[in-house]
């Protein structure tokens, strides 16, 4: 949500995001964010940032380690809605 909500407020491309958070047996979490959109190197470098600043990771980050990965970063196509039926 953080990181909607930031890419919005810049008024940048951000299409979707999808975390996969996978922990591991001492205690530590790798979590893997997926951005999807219209981005700039920039954008795709500060975006995980932000959601390390999210206010539900800092709840649940007592004595965690976390390590945000960065997976990939595409364009999505929109296609336009077909032409209505003709009557």
């Amino acid at each position: 949500m953080a990181v909607r909500a930031y890419a919005a407020r810049q008024g940048w491309g951000l299409d979707q995001v999808v975390v996969d958070t996978r922990f591991g047996p001492r205690g530590q979490s790798v979590k893997h964010v997926r951005l999807t959109g219209e981005l700039d190197p920039t954008q795709v470098e500060r975006l995980p940032n932000v959601a390390g600043r999210c206010p539900v990771r800092r709840l649940i980050t007592g004595d965690v380690t976390v390590t945000t990965v960065p997976t990939g970063v595409t364009a999505v196509r929109r296609i336009s809605a077909p032409a209505p039926l003709p009557e």
